[in-house]
C-alpha cells in the first residue's frame, strides 16, 4: 500500500512462531546460509497487525500474514510456497482483503499461482493519457472483486507454460457529474454503475530465481495473453497482452543489482480498471497508482540493494515508463521519469523478513511502507 504521510506510526509484532530455516520467500536482503539445505525444513504462519497513520487514508487499520510451507519436506531443491493475505480498513471507510497463494508442487512439476483481491476504495483520476494535467484531479469510489488462478506445468527446465482465468467484478462505481469520466467517455464508467468481465489467460515463463519474493540471483521472463469476450459472460470484448522481464546479479556478498523491464499492451473495448496504469509502489514509485493510465504502458527500472547495520539494509532505485493510446505513441520524449532510496529493518532475522520504507520522488514526494521487494 501506497502511504503518503508526514507521520508514519505502525506497530509490527509476531503472533505464531517461525519456521527453522535460514531463508524464506518473504522479505527483502536474504541471504541463505551455507548450512540451509541441512536443517530441516518446518512450515509456518506469520501473522503481523499494522497500524499506520496518512494524511491520505487516516488512521490505518489491519494485519498481514503468510503461510510460509514446501509441499515436499524430501526435496531439497524445491522452492519454497508461500500464501499471502491480508486486511486493511482505514477511518476513511477504505477496505482491502487479498488472499493469494504461488505455490510449487512436488518437484516443481507444476506451478499454481492466484491473486483474490476485494477492495472498496476511494481513488483518483486524472484523465486518460501521458500529458494529462495535475489541474486534472478528481476522486471517484468503486468497489470490486479480482479474482485470476493459473496452473503452469514445467516443459523443461525452469520453463513453465499453462493458462488460467481472470475475472473482474467492478461495481458501486460513484464519481462527480460533469468531470473527466463524462467528458472523456471513460469505458466501463461513462453512464454505469458497474460492469464484469471475464477472460481466459494463456502463460509461458521462464524463472530460474533462487527464491520468489526476495531473489539474489537469476532471471525471469514472463508472457501472458488473455482473451475477454462477451460469449464468456464478459460485459465487453477485449484482449490483454503483457511482457516481463527480471535480472539479479550478485555483484558481492549482501549486495545485489537488480533489473525489470515490462510492457501491457491492451486492445478493443477496454474497461476503466482493466486500462494500464503508471504508478504505485511496484513500478514507477514516486507517481500516484493510476496518475497516468491508457491502453499501453511500457516502463523499466534498476535497484541496488546493501546491508548497513545490524538488521538494517538499504536500497537506490530509479525507473522511467510512459502510456500511450498506440504503439505510435511511444517516444523517447514522452517518458516520466522517478527515482528513490529506501531502508529495511530485518523483522524476523531467522525468517529474513524484513520492513519496506522506500521515499520517491516522480511528480511529488511518496512514501511506502511494505512487508515485500517492489520486485
Amino acid at each position: 500500500m501506497r502511504l503518503r504521510c508526514a507521520v508514519v506510526v505502525f506497530a509490527l509484532s509476531t503472533l505464531a512462531v517461525s519456521a527453522q530455516e535460514n531463508r524464506t520467500e518473504l522479505g527483502t536482503i536474504s541471504q541463505v546460509a551455507s548450512d540451509s539445505a541441512k536443517s530441516s525444513y518446518k512450515n509456518s504462519m506469520l501473522l503481523f497487525p499494522l497500524i499506520a497513520l496518512s494524511t491520505e487514508t487516516n488512521w490505518v487499520f489491519g494485519f498481514a500474514s503468510a503461510y510460509v510451507f514446501k509441499t515436499s519436506k524430501k526435496d531439497p531443491n524445491l522452492r519454497t510456497s508461500t500464501m499471502p493475505a491480508g486486511f486493511l480498513y482505514t477511518l476513511n471507510d477504505q477496505i482491502i482483503i487479498g488472499l493469494g497463494a504461488y505455490i510449487f508442487l512436488p518437484k516443481e512439476k507444476y506451478v499454481f499461482r492466484s491473486e483474490n483481491t476485494f477492495s472498496k476504495f476511494p481513488d483518483k483520476f486524472w484523465g486518460i493519457g501521458n500529458d494529462t494535467p495535475n489541474s486534472n484531479e478528481e476522486s471517484y469510489t468503486f468497489t470490486q472483486f479480482f479474482i485470476n488462478p493459473s496452473l503452469s506445468r514445467q516443459v523443461a527446465k525452469d520453463l513453465f507454460i499453462g493458462g488460467g482465468l481472470d475475472m473482474q467484478n467492478v461495481f458501486k462505481i460513484k464519481y462527480d457529474p460533469g468531470g473527466n469520466f463524462e467528458q472523456d467517455r471513460v469505458v466501463g464508467i461513462y453512464n454505469r454503475t458497474d460492469y464484469f468481465v471475464f477472460g481466459l489467460t494463456a502463460v509461458a515463463f521462464y524463472d530460474s530465481r533462487n527464491f520468489i519474493y526476495v531473489p539474489t540471483r537469476g532471471s525471469l521472463v514472463r508472457i501472458k495473453f488473455t482473451k475477454f469476450n462477451k460469449a464468456l459472460w464478459s460485459d465487453y470484448d477485449f484482449h490483454t497482452f503483457d511482457i516481463e522481464a527480471r535480472k539479479y546479479v550478485q555483484v558481492k556478498p549482501n549486495k545485489t543489482l537488480a533489473f525489470q523491464a515490462f510492457g501491457l499492451f491492451t486492445f478493443g473495448d477496454v474497461p476503466y480498471r482493466n486500462l494500464a496504469i503508471l504508478g504505485g509502489n511496484q513500478m514507477m514509485r514516486g507517481y500516484f497508482g493510476g496518475r497516468y493510465r491508457d491502453k499501453m504502458y511500457i516502463t523499466t527500472q534498476a535497484e541496488y540493494r546493501f546491508p548497513i547495520y545490524w538488521r538494517f539494509g538499504g536500497v537506490a532505485f530509479a525507473s522511467a515508463g510512459q502510456v500511450a493510446d498506440h504503439f505510435s505513441q511511444f517516444d523517447f520524449s514522452r517518458f516520466h521519469y522517478a527515482g528513490g532510496a529506501g531502508i529495511r529493518f530485518s523483522v524476523l532475522p531467522k525468517e529474513n523478513l524484513n520492513l519496506r520504507f522506500d521515499v520517491a520522488y516522480g511528480d511529488r514526494f511518496n512514501y511506502y511502507i511494505v512487508l515485500a521487494e517492489a520486485f
